[in-house]
């Protein structure tokens, strides 16, 4: 560790170590990119945490970072909450169980979207203020700190546990003495309670001093900013720019106001991001669509920009628990400019309220196995700009790329995409990169389609040789006996590999020998087909290269089994553990796997009928599950007022207070009453089998929210953004048949909201209600290999 950079114990008793320096992080000594992914347990059934956790990492996150709410686990003064789904040692005990690393976010003011930021109510009038250095509120700060040290004993790296790093605070102004003393007075109360760590962060933003050396100051970017106090479309944002800018001058402007720029040119630490948007929580204001390229495309520009640890949040969406006196959501009862759902943290997260894997997973997955498994070589590395170089998100003719590079080695980034523009696609591109030894490497002419991101590796290793340049992207390594290395193309972009000869005798592709030419050898690929590529060093030695389609590489998981490692190409979802591999079909009840290498027999659970083919080097795997029908009925409910509970389940909501005539929040109550104008509708469900754990209810519907009850009280909520609302039928699984009732509340025509202008063209306010109501059986078996 660089001795300037302040942090805190960073070896475990096994001798394994943490570190960093002033460009990257480091892992017993070796260069480390860690991918972390923000997943709150608070808002997660403990039941599915394990299953969370085993998702986050099958999609390459490698470190897990969670708020600790306050007001979950005091809500009442001096008494503490520590179970059930605020079983903080239960979760980072899985953590460490799975070889999952965590962060935890400890405040004591989180924001997050919860109540008062994740302050107490008790705490909220508390004499000489929040949030500085007063005396009394340090002294409550203290006893919580404590509180959470004990949860986190024994768990720590320096005791061979899996927390790594705590973040003090958040959205803290730092550049002053006061902001800074303030943080390293928290900081120190941490270490006091046990939090001693590898490392110390401290969001950047709004602006914090960056000559410290005691907290590493970490950034982030949202794809929207539906904080907005606007219900009108925003400028194009310059997130999908490559460029040194570290902060998104977005984030947090609700509460923070303008924000300057700031860039990561010339920092003391890792250039670390911690909320780059793996989606947006919608508000009751402003209700974007997020598609998966608005989330995916900015991650691959602050990747290509220089970033060395990309963190996400959120990256598995939530349900907001209610509290023993109040909601626990953000709204503007509670004095913040926006209103959210009361239970509803979606965040069109890659993972979403439910566990349901989204778009977004599947593209980040791509991107994540890059991070791990040539991330190494990558933090090394530092950004160049090209010499002609946009600024500007309107452009939307002139190529957007980066090069990152160490000496001659490294990786040219290209980003064809910019949220609500659409990209021209770029033909017959030329890059030439000036080599650091004075030569140029010149990559083959290139067509760029809309959309796309690349990223295109030169003069980096395959194992022994050199591979001067591919226009495919690396993906995976699979480390077994004859290494295999994993690239895919890009569709629209010419696919080719060029390596220099020195120790190489032969290459074949797709069994035919290339010829070598000009002491090299050149591959020319068809970007719409599967190849398998073969390398045979002068001393024999064997390297396999396997080039995917774009769509396999989606569908492409790396899996290790039995002591060797897998690829698996499959429309399926992929859960996979030490033990066995979970295989999950949502509607569907075939199932079809390629795995290489094609050396392995595989089993089957409960006796399933597994067709096996050979093909090639692949090995196909096909079997099927009895299907079952699960029929929603929904009808209108003539007669509301009989659902309305004898007595409040739940703490009402006190959100209905001080709303606008022109935007008064979400009309719904917590306990149910009738709402005057209101739709509603009775949806029966049948009992799930005792075999299914899930299944998903989309409610097909156009209003200006949707409400759901079980005998009154409030299980789900809904804004309405365009799509369906979604609820889980495996939450309440032990209750057989269901009633539920649904309240929709129709759009008022005064009402100011922003809605995605393909949604709002296609409105219309004298048809709304419910369309239709279909329930997704989620089938599921495992899969293991037979020994």
């Amino acid at each position: 560790m660089e001795e300037h950079l302040k942090q805190g114990s960073h070896t475990s008793p096994s001798g394994h170590t943490f570190s960093l320096n002033s460009l990257y992080y480091t892992k017993d000594g070796q260069p480390w990119y860690p991918v972390m992914g923000e997943i709150h347990y608070a808002r997660i059934p403990q039941t599915d945490w394990e299953e969370s956790i085993l998702k986050m990492k099958a999609s390459g996150v490698t470190v897990i970072a969670t708020y600790v709410f306050w007001n979950m686990h005091e809500e009442v003064e001096n008494v503490y909450t520590w179970d059930g789904n605020s079983n903080l040692r239960h979760f980072l005990k899985l953590c460490r169980k799975h070889g999952m690393y965590t962060w935890l976010r400890i405040g004591p003011w989180c924001h997050g979207e919860i109540r008062n930021g994740g302050f107490p109510d008790w705490l909220m009038h508390t004499e000489g203020g929040l949030r500085r250095d007063n005396p009394l509120y340090l002294k409550h700060v203290e006893r919580f700190f404590t509180e959470i040290g004990k949860q986190a004993e024994g768990l720590y790296f320096k005791n061979e546990g899996p927390i790594i790093g705590v973040q003090i605070e958040n959205e803290y102004r730092f550049n002053n003495k006061a902001g800074l003393n303030h943080l390293l007075n928290l900081k120190r109360m941490a270490i006091q309670a046990g939090m001693d760590v590898p490392y110390y962060t401290a969001t950047g933003w709004p602006k914090g001093d960056l000559k410290q050396t005691e907290l590493i100051p970490v950034w982030g970017g949202y794809p929207e900013a539906p904080w907005n106090s606007r219900v009108t479309e925003l400028p194009l944002s310059r997130n999908y720019l490559y460029s040194s800018w570290a902060n998104d001058p977005s984030v947090g402007a609700d509460l923070l106001g303008k924000q300057e720029d700031t860039t990561a040119d010339g920092l003391q630490y890792p250039y670390s991001t911690a909320e780059m948007g793996g989606g947006n929580q919608i508000t009751y204001h402003r209700r974007p669509i997020i598609t998966a390229k608005d989330v995916v495309a900015q991650s691959y520009v602050k990747v290509g920009s220089g970033a060395n640890m990309m963190g996400y949040y959120m990256y598995h969406g939530g349900s907001n628990p209610i509290g023993k006196y109040s909601t626990l959501q953000e709204s503007k009862a509670t004095k913040y400019p926006n209103d959210y759902p009361v239970i509803n943290y979606d965040f069109n997260a890659p993972i979403g309220e439910y566990g349901q894997l989204n778009e977004s997973y599947y593209d980040l997955k791509v991107l994540h196995a890059f991070l791990d498994d040539f991330g190494s070589h990558l933090a090394t590395t530092i950004p160049t700009f090209p010499d002609r170089h946009t600024l500007q998100p309107e452009d939307n003719e002139n190529l957007r790329m980066s090069v990152r590079s160490h000496g001659n080695s490294g990786y040219v980034f290209i980003n064809n995409y910019q949220r609500l523009l659409e990209m021209k696609e770029l033909k017959d591109i030329r890059i030439r990169i000036q080599q650091q030894d004075g030569a140029e490497l010149v990559f083959p002419q290139l067509d760029i389609a809309s959309g796309e991101q690349l990223i295109m590796p030169f003069n980096i290793d395959i194992n022994g040789h050199l591979l001067h340049y591919a226009t495919v992207q690396p993906l995976y390594v699979l480390k077994n006996k004859i290494p295999t290395y994993v690239f895919f193309s890009h569709t629209g972009t010419a696919s080719g590999l060029r390596f220099f000869a020195n120790n190489l005798k032969k290459i074949t592709l797709d069994g035919r020998k290339i010829n070598k030419a000009e002491g090299a050898y050149t591959l020319n690929c068809d970007p719409e087909k599967e190849h398998q590529i073969q390398l045979t060093a002068s001393d024999g030695k064997k390297t396999m290269i396997l080039l995917l389609t774009s769509e396999q590489a989606r569908k492409s998981w790396k899996i290790q089994q039995g002591g060797e490692e897998f690829l698996c190409i499959t429309s399926s979802q992929i859960i996979p553990s030490k033990e066995e591999i979970i295989i999950r079909n949502v509607d569907k009840t075939q199932f079809e796997m390629r795995i290489y290498p094609a050396n392995t027999r595989w089993n089957v659970e409960n006796g399933k009928s597994v067709k096996t083919q050979k093909q090639g080097k692949f090995l196909t795997v096909r079997f099927e599950t009895l299907g079952v029908s699960l029929q929603a009925t929904c009808q209108k409910e003539q007669n509301p007022e009989s659902f309305i509970p004898r007595r409040p389940l739940l703490p009402e909501d006190n959100r209905r207070e001080n709303t606008p005539a022109n935007c008064p929040g979400p009309q719904y109550f917590v306990n149910f009453k009738p709402v005057p104008s209101s739709l509603y509708y009775t949806i029966r469900t049948p009992q799930l089998p005792a075999s299914m754990k899930n299944a998903y209810m989309l409610i097909d519907y156009t209003g200006d929210t949707g409400s759901l009850y079980d005998k009154g009280e409030l299980i789900a909520d809904d804004y309405y953004w365009g799509g369906p609302m979604m609820f889980d039928l495996g939450r309440m699984k032990q209750a057989g048949n269901k009633k539920y009732l649904l309240q929709i509340i129709p759009f008022a025509p005064e009402v100011k909201i922003y809605l995605d202008p393909s949604v709002k063209k296609n409105l219309d306010l004298s048809l709304q209600g419910v369309r239709s109501v279909r329930i997704l059986p989620v089938y599921e078996l495992k899969l293991t290999i037979i020994k």
